[in-house]
């Protein structure tokens, strides 16, 4: 932050106490510059093995796969909604009715728990063994985020319960198109793990690879870091109002 530019946008009243007001000015500035609150980053886990198992906090019909053991929506355009350690968003499974991606219906989201390498996916309705999003039925996953976030650390399994990297007995994991906010974002290949960065509040994942799936099986969902500063800079902006009246009523 250039110092000087900050205190020439700022007028000093006739006959104030010019350090008075650099005081006030210095606070701001090094509150503006150096402090900045960290982010929380939480994990969401979706697949079983493990005793940190998330899983929605309503709309589950239980039963619903081909083991017996997996979740799915009963009301499939509302989606699984999950909140942990603050963090809010729905996840909703979606088929699209042509391969110009113009229109989409809600369908059956599982959250595949059984056996442990498995995860949330669209599950086909009219063929329970096909439990992963695929492009074949021109399925896609969005999560909707309460707030803007960074997404990362995105495990990805294949459609036989196995890593990416497995034996793949369904088919590969394939290559998805992300859409963030709307907007498409980029081409990228469902791996064991996908370790990019990603910003924004509604995050799509459309199959997009023939004779393909995948599931997700967790994410790392981080807060957009917010200036600690801002209430000190406004705190001190502020104090040199106050300052200002007060010499003017003197």
């Amino acid at each position: 932050c250039d110092v000087r530019r900050f205190r020439a946008s700022i007028s000093i009243p006739s006959g104030g106490r010019p350090m008075t007001t650099l005081r006030f000015l210095a606070a701001a500035v090094a509150a503006a510059g150096f402090l900045t609150a960290p982010a929380n980053a939480t994990t969401f886990i979706f697949k079983s093995g493990g005793a940190f198992l998330d899983t929605s906090t309503s709309n589950v019909a239980m039963d619903c796969g081909t083991v017996g053991a997996d979740l799915c929506t009963d009301n499939d355009a509302a989606g699984f909604t999950y909140s942990k350690n603050g963090v809010d968003f729905s996840a909703t499974a979606y088929t699209y009715t042509d391969a110009t991606y113009t229109s989409r219906n809600a369908t059956q989201l599982i959250q595949d728990i059984s056996p442990a390498n498995s995860g949330l996916a669209a599950l086909s309705e009219m063929d329970e063994t096909q439990d992963q999003t695929q492009f074949d039925a021109l399925e896609a996953i969005e999560f909707v985020f309460d707030t803007a976030v960074y997404l990362t650390n995105i495990e990805f399994n294949a459609g036989d319960d196995n890593d990416c990297s497995g034996p793949q007995a369904e088919g590969p994991c394939g290559d998805f198109d992300l859409w963030i906010d709307g907007a498409f974002f980029a081409t990228i290949t469902a791996v064991d793990l996908l370790t990019d960065v990603f910003f924004g509040s509604t995050f799509e994942f459309r199959a997009v690879t023939p004779n393909a799936g995948f599931t997700i099986a967790q994410f790392e969902v981080s807060d957009v870091p917010i200036p600690g500063a801002i209430p000190l800079l406004l705190s001190g902006l502020a104090g040199l109002g106050f300052a200002a009246r007060r010499r003017k009523a003197a």
